[in-house]
């Protein structure tokens, strides 16, 4: 199984044993279920996943869906379909919620404790449907290949550095420079810079109290497609 696979389902089963809302665990079981059919099929090695890149752009798995690069509306807030993962639709805003806004307003890069993920979860949030959505399993693995901070399971979040990179053709081009989840470092000197992408479309890094734009990234649940 592919062990970005294994690490998200193993996220969402420590997330089921320390929860109790029934509904939120519910929705985290049928990802696990879904994150551990794919993982069956899922290639390990760059040769594989080359030969499958094609596959995962195919607007034929979620019939009626957006495809990759499609602009779409969900309750008046645009957004691009970048493609599938962890079971759904990932798709980033087309424009910035905030142009200034600090990925943390303690100048922290760990965003499982950052004050733009509290916002995303308990006051964006707001303006979605939850059943609408999936868990969306980040990998926190900072720029420099330390994996401290592991993993976080949100509904809303913003694209890792990968996913970023993955889908680069698809992003739509913003007039500010936005935030980005992975951090820079996990070492203690640097745990205050997280990364970002710039207007030219460039991975960059900014300190963690700075204001800068914020590109939402989410699963969207492919149902609500169909």
């Amino acid at each position: 199984m592919n062990k970005d696979i294994e690490m998200a389902i193993a996220s969402l089963c420590d997330d089921i044993a320390t929860n109790t809302d029934a509904n939120d665990n519910h929705k985290r079981a049928e990802a696990i279920l879904t994150l551990a059919f794919s993982g069956i099929f899922a290639p390990d090695t760059e040769d594989e996943l080359d030969e499958c890149e094609d596959a995962t752009q195919d607007p034929e798995i979620v019939k009626g869906a957006p495809v990759a690069g499609e602009h779409f509306e969900y309750n008046g807030i645009e957004f691009v379909a970048l493609g599938y993962e962890q079971g759904g639709l990932l798709a980033v805003m087309a424009k910035p919620i905030h142009e200034e806004m600090p990925f943390d307003k303690d100048n922290c890069n760990d965003w499982r404790k950052s004050s733009l993920r509290k916002y995303l979860n308990e006051e964006f949030i707001k303006a979605f449907d939850k059943g609408d959505l999936l868990p969306f399993v980040s990998d926190l693995t900072a720029d420099d290949g330390m994996r401290d901070y592991g993993t976080s399971e949100d509904y809303i979040a913003l694209l890792s550095d990968n996913l970023y990179r993955k889908y680069r053709e698809y992003m739509p081009k913003y007039d500010t420079w936005v935030w980005n989840i992975t951090p820079w470092s996990c070492h203690p000197g640097d745990a205050s810079t997280a990364r970002d992408v710039d207007t030219s479309g460039a991975l960059s890094n900014n300190r963690a109290r700075y204001a800068g734009g914020v590109a939402a990234a989410c699963i969207f649940n492919p149902a609500i497609f169909e």
